[in-house]
């Protein structure tokens, strides 16, 4: 019995590893889907809005069909849920999906995804929390990485997409803070699902506004978005939170650095970016500074905060 309950126990865990790596994948594929939408005519704003009125009606539509205990979301909550929808993630979005405009997707994806060391920064000081000796050598790591993923081609990098892509970062920590501190308790499903939300009605106000939301595309952007909506949306989404519940938030926070590396390697070998060995390294060493801040959360995997945000 202990035997066929350890086989169990490594099946669900490889299970679990494998729900991560599809879900980081499907997150990697964001900004060069986002490419091809530009490059069939859609902007910035009609790109985001599409992709999140898509995936929120198929959210919407399965929590309305699953059987479950019905959730009470206090005022507070619902303030809360509008804020990091409506106007934090609507800005991170725009940041991220505008950056790529200026920079390779490579970069982009980097850059955003050094949000860890923010939070962890933002932590200290929101908390007044000790500065640790692990996130001063995980910061060092990681600017480090950073200087020399920038350096080989920092003359031709323009500024405007890395504050961009920086700026989507800081934001996205914020994004954290917020819902770790007000939302917490609520399903993962059901805090995702209303953010989304929240976040196409935004954009869909502020496109209108701007009269930013074109639909008359070509055929090629209508598939990136679809895409965008299906594979980093959707399922990525699903697959995250079904392999947190088999491994952990901690090991799945851990994998998810796969998907920087899902957008670098195919930047290079469907958009020819240049890439240089240093830059890999670099890249590596931002990582690794990246996880050294996510392997610093103790927890039990049987009591771990289940509503880890994902990416943008």
């Amino acid at each position: 019995m202990n035997g066929e309950h350890l086989m169990k126990s490594e099946n669900r865990f490889y299970l679990g590893v494998a729900l991560i790596l599809i879900s980081a994948s499907g997150f990697g594929l964001m900004p060069l889907l986002a490419k091809v939408a530009y490059a069939g005519g859609a902007t910035v704003t009609t790109t985001l809005f599409v992709r999140f009125a898509l995936a929120a009606v198929v959210f919407l539509l399965y929590l309305s069909m699953k059987k479950r205990e019905p959730v009470t979301i206090s005022k507070r909550q619902w303030v809360a849920l509008f804020l990091m929808g409506g106007v934090i993630y609507m800005l991170i979005s725009t940041l991220y999906f505008s950056s790529i405009n200026y920079i390779p997707t490579s970069l982009a994806a980097l850059l955003l995804y050094t949000y860890p060391i923010f939070v962890a920064l933002l932590s200290t000081w929101i908390d007044k929390e000790h500065f640790s000796g692990r996130i001063a050598v995980a910061t060092v790591v990681t600017v480090g990485g950073l200087g020399l993923a920038l350096g080989p081609s920092f003359q031709s990098i323009n500024p405007i997409g890395v504050l961009l892509a920086v700026g989507a970062a800081v934001g996205y920590s914020i994004h954290i803070i917020i819902s770790n501190r007000v939302v917490a308790k609520l399903p993962p499903l059901i805090t995702s699902a209303v953010t989304i939300t929240f976040t196409a009605l935004s954009l869909l106000v502020t496109g209108l506004l701007r009269d930013d939301i074109h639909l008359t595309l070509e055929p090629k952007a209508w598939l990136a978005i679809s895409a965008l909506a299906l594979f980093s949306t959707i399922i990525a989404l699903f697959f995250f939170y079904a392999g947190i519940k088999l491994i952990g938030s901690t090991r799945a926070s851990i994998l998810s650095t796969f998907e920087p590396l899902v957008t670098i390697g195919l930047s290079i070998l469907l958009f020819a970016e240049p890439f240089t060995w240093l830059q890999m390294v670099g890249s590596l060493l931002a990582l690794l500074g990246v996880g050294i801040v996510v392997t610093g959360k103790e927890k039990p995997v049987a009591h771990e905060q289940e509503n880890v945000a994902t990416s943008s």
